[in-house]
């Protein structure tokens, strides 16, 4: 009987959504937020105006995702599919996107930035969701890899169109921060529109029958799939939220940082921010795609996924007391092609854990280790920006960032340790 293959079509139609949909998040937040926060009259420091708005976004957007996959379960179960969370949310996300570059005042950012958030994680959700549904065993491995190639993809795209909008490649009129907020998101929502129309025509793949009875709607439904889950699943989502905690530590001040610590100018900042962000992560989309997967098929899942952690925890230690470019530009290139060889195997890992007939929730949860640190981190910063009397170096010690970084890199260090609980597939066991 011949392995059933998922077509490349169907392939690109979840890549590509994710690749702009995603994009439209990183835009902002790799340039426009800080820049905005800047403009606006508030007593705050900038990182703490950032903070903000970054961890109540993060925050909607966590705790709608699973909402968003419980909902396209449902759907699933009545026989229909989850485009309509993919467009829905895609669309809902620009027109909040949009919104939030009028807001005069930082209470209404937060607020409208939340809902932006909120809404792109219904099209997280849905191809997650639709990941699980339609990916056979076979091709699991090499459909993750792409996918989380499209991942850090939309970091790269998203720093390259930010600086070619703050160098002015685009026009003059263009390098104004707002402009970051709504390129990608009016690319985003046709895209969507048109994969959905072509991931509405697949047939879900036979899942072998559920080991346990499906588990019913409600609150002791959800305390029933995520018991059910079982340990692999969890030691893997405590692992990812470590891992990506990490790596959220050396992006979420990335202007400010070479603004005190090296001293340019906060527009140079953004643009280097941008360019340095848009190469790290075609770095890692370049380990995703078939990088870390080759490795493991070498040496196993285990020394791979750790090499990427420990690219995190490097790039982590070099910006504890960095003063330059240079180290900055390091420390980011490591932590592009860790992050990217770390996704493109947790999610493999993932849909082969998972217990059949609560896909979209379970993986809705697994997308909020993806998600629950840019909520933790700027939550976190200010605390330990704040700690003592300053930097031990950098031009503006105002701020402690020695002790943010070592805090970064005490994350990447426990994801390291949470990976020797875990048990992961070996070589070729998963194509």
């Amino acid at each position: 009987m011949p392995v059933q293959r998922l077509r490349p079509a169907s392939v690109a139609a979840l890549c590509v959504t994710e690749l702009c949909a995603l994009g439209a998040l990183v835009v902002p937040l790799v340039v426009g937020l800080s820049l905005l926060v800047r403009e606006l009259d508030s007593g705050l420091a900038p990182e703490t105006r950032l903070s903000w708005v970054e961890t109540t976004g993060a925050l909607a957007g966590m705790t709608f995702n699973p909402v968003w996959g419980w909902l396209s379960d449902r759907r699933v179960r009545r026989g229909g599919d989850r485009t309509r969370w993919i467009v829905g949310g895609t669309v809902c996300g620009c027109a909040f996107a949009v919104t939030a570059t009028f807001m005069p005042n930082l209470p209404l950012l937060v607020a409208v930035w939340a809902c932006a958030q909120a809404s792109y994680s219904a099209t997280f959700a849905a191809l997650y969701g639709t990941l699980s549904d339609v990916v056979p065993p076979a091709d699991r491995t090499r459909v993750s890899g792409w996918f989380a190639a499209a991942a850090t993809g939309a970091i790269a795209l998203g720093g390259l169109i930010g600086y070619a909008l703050l160098s002015g490649h685009f026009g003059a009129v263009l390098r104004e921060p707002r402009a970051s907020f709504v390129l990608l998101s009016i690319v985003a929502v046709p895209v969507a529109a048109v994969a959905a129309w072509h991931l509405r025509t697949l047939e879900p793949f036979p899942h072998e029958p559920a080991p346990v009875r499906r588990p019913a709607d409600g609150p002791r439904g959800l305390v029933a799939v995520l018991a059910g889950a079982g340990a692999p699943y969890w030691w893997l989502w405590l692992q990812r939220l470590f891992a990506q905690a990490a790596y959220s530590c050396l992006t979420v001040y990335g202007v400010f940082f070479l603004i005190r610590r090296v001293g340019r100018e906060p527009h140079d900042a953004a643009s280097l921010v941008a360019l340095v962000t848009a190469i790290g992560a075609a770095t890692g989309m370049v380990m995703a795609i078939g990088g870390a997967r080759a490795l493991a098929r070498r040496v196993g899942y285990r020394p791979v996924m750790a090499g990427g952690i420990l690219l995190l925890l490097g790039a982590n230690l070099v910006l504890t007391t960095a003063t330059g470019t240079p180290a900055y530009v390091l420390a980011l290139l490591c932590a592009g092609a860790g992050l990217g060889t770390y996704v493109a195997l947790d999610l493999a890992v993932a849909l082969a854990v998972l217990p059949h007939g609560a896909n979209g929730r379970l993986l809705g949860y697994f997308n909020i280790a993806r998600t629950l640190p840019q909520t933790v981190v700027p939550a976190l910063g200010p605390a330990f920006l704040a700690i003592g009397s300053g930097d031990l170096v950098g031009v503006d010690p105002s701020r402690n960032y020695f002790a943010f970084f070592v805090f970064g890199s005490a994350l990447a260090a426990v994801a390291l340790v949470l990976l020797t609980r875990m048990t992961l597939p070996e070589r070729d066991s998963m194509g």
